[in-house]
């Protein structure tokens, strides 16, 4: 590829397509598994990719960044930062609680929740509750192990947004 070429695209337009492109792969991918493997084998699998994946993205992003982590506000922003790393630009969050001991964050608007609903999917078939919590329980701990996590809504099990805890225990 000529470097010509690739500076016709836009680096934002880049961006974008890599993150919807990545998303809907993987979400492809779920949806010719689930069948084949079943449920609880699919959430298995996906932990095994999702949980070591974040042990390596939080703390290298920590570094990368010098994001500070002491506290519950300071996780709650290192995941944000390394969502939109690794997944694309198209996550929406705001946060609803914020002190040093716990931060209560809503995403209004998700990478996967748009493929699976771009791409026909079952919502309830959705297994990234338990893969959005893998990853968050681990890159917590990689970072502050006293940092604990918790999803207590999601999109696909039909709540306006998906929301987590994140907590000083």
């Amino acid at each position: 590829m000529s470097e010509e070429l690739l500076k016709k695209v836009p680096l934002e337009t880049r961006w974008s397509i890599a993150g919807t492109t990545f998303t809907a792969a993987y979400t492809a991918l779920i949806n010719l598994l689930m069948p084949v493997v079943g449920r609880e084998k699919l959430i298995e699998l996906n932990n095994m990719i999702y949980g070591p994946g974040a042990k390596m993205a939080f703390p290298e992003i920590k570094k990368a960044f010098n994001v500070p982590t002491e506290d519950a506000i300071g996780v709650n922003n290192l995941a944000g930062l390394v969502a939109y790393l690794q997944m694309g630009p198209d996550f929406e969050f705001e946060t609803v609680e914020e002190t040093p001991e716990k931060v209560v964050a809503r995403t209004t608007k998700c990478p996967w929740w748009d493929r699976v609903q771009e791409q026909g999917g079952d919502p309830k078939a959705m297994i990234c509750p338990e893969g959005h919590t893998q990853w968050s329980i681990e890159g917590a701990k990689a970072v502050l192990p006293k940092c604990t996590f918790t999803m207590t809504k999601t999109m696909p099990w039909g709540d306006p947004y998906c929301e987590m805890i994140w907590e000083i225990k």
